[in-house]
C-alpha cells in the first residue's frame, strides 16, 4: 500500500494543504506548532473516521470556518482509491470512496491501513479495559472485514438485550423472548473471544522478539489476552448471571468486558 497524496482544506491549521509522498520512507519535520501531527492527525481520520487524540470533529475544522476537507489518495495491490471526507461543524460527517459516498463507517475499514504511536498510546496501559478493547477492536477490524462483522452484530445484540432486560421489568412476559437474544450474543461472542484470542497470541510473539532485543535481551515482555470468560463457558456464565442482569438491567458476562495485560517479567507493568 503506497499514500501518493493527500490535500486539506480548512483542516486545523491548514486552510489549504497539499503533500504528494515518495513511494519510499517520508519525514515531516519543522519548527514546534507548525502542524507536523496535524498532517499525521488527517491521515488517521482517513483510515477510521476519527482523531487519536480522542477530538471531537468541530475542534478539527479550522477556526472560524464551518466546515473541513481531507482528500487522500492511496494506491493499494495495483489500485487506486480516493478517500474523501467532509467533516461538517454541527453534523455527522460525508464521506466518499472514489466519490461514491458511503454509509457506514466500517465500509472504510481496511482500505487505508495504518500503525501510529503517540503519546495518547500510553492510555492503553495506564487507563482502564476500555482502552485495550479498543485497541484489540482497532487493529482486527482493519486485518479482518469478519471479525469487524462479527464484533458489530455483538454490540448491536448486546444492546438490544440490555434493553430487554430492562424492558422486562415493566413487562415481565417479554422474559420469554430472553432465550433468543442469548442465542445470538452466545454465537457472536464466541467468534470475538476467538479471534482477540489468536490476535494477542500472534502478536505476543511478535512483541517478545522486538523487545528482547531493545532490551539486550535483558527483559521479556509478555502480552496476555484476559477474556472475561473462555469460549467453553460463554453460555453457561450467561445464563448462570441472568437473574443478576434482570436485576440490574445490563449484561454482566462477555467479551465486552475482556482485558489484555502486559507482562515483563513477570511483573505486570501497569503497576
Amino acid at each position: 500500500m503506497i499514500l501518493k497524496s493527500i490535500a486539506l482544506n480548512h483542516f486545523r491549521n491548514y486552510s489549504d494543504l497539499y503533500i504528494e509522498f515518495d513511494k519510499g520512507t517520508n519525514i515531516l519535520y519543522g519548527d514546534n506548532a507548525q502542524g507536523k501531527t496535524n498532517v499525521l492527525e488527517s491521515v488517521y481520520v482517513s483510515a477510521t473516521t476519527k482523531s487519536h487524540k480522542g477530538s471531537k470533529d468541530k475542534e478539527l475544522i479550522q477556526f472560524g470556518e464551518n466546515e473541513a476537507h481531507i482528500r487522500t489518495k492511496i494506491q493499494k495491490k495495483e489500485k487506486d482509491y480516493q478517500i474523501d471526507m467532509h467533516i461538517k461543524k454541527n453534523s455527522s460527517k460525508g464521506i466518499a470512496i472514489n466519490k461514491i459516498p458511503i454509509k457506514k463507517a466500517s465500509e472504510l475499514f481496511g482500505i487505508l491501513n495504518i500503525v501510529s504511536f503517540s503519546p495518547e498510546d500510553l492510555n492503553m496501559i495506564k487507563n482502564g479495559p476500555s482502552e485495550r478493547r479498543r485497541f484489540l477492536d482497532f487493529e482486527l477490524c482493519q486485518l479482518d472485514k469478519i471479525y469487524l462483522h462479527h464484533l458489530t452484530n455483538y454490540n448491536k445484540i448486546l444492546n438490544q438485550r440490555n434493553r430487554l432486560l430492562k424492558d422486562i421489568n415493566l413487562k415481565a412476559e417479554l422474559k420469554d423472548t430472553l432465550p433468543i437474544w442469548n442465542m445470538q450474543l452466545i454465537v457472536y461472542g464466541k467468534k470475538v473471544i476467538e479471534a482477540r484470542k489468536n490476535f494477542v497470541d500472534q502478536l505476543s510473539k511478535i512483541v517478545y522478539e522486538i523487545h528482547r532485543k531493545l532490551s539486550g535481551e535483558k527483559e521479556a515482555l509478555i502480552l496476555n489476552y484476559a477474556p472475561d470468560v473462555i469460549e467453553e463457558r460463554f453460555e453457561e456464565e450467561l445464563l448462570k448471571n441472568q437473574e443478576r442482569d434482570l436485576k440490574f438491567g445490563m449484561t454482566s458476562v462477555g467479551p465486552h468486558r475482556d482485558d489484555m495485560f502486559f507482562f515483563i517479567q513477570n511483573v505486570d507493568i501497569r503497576k
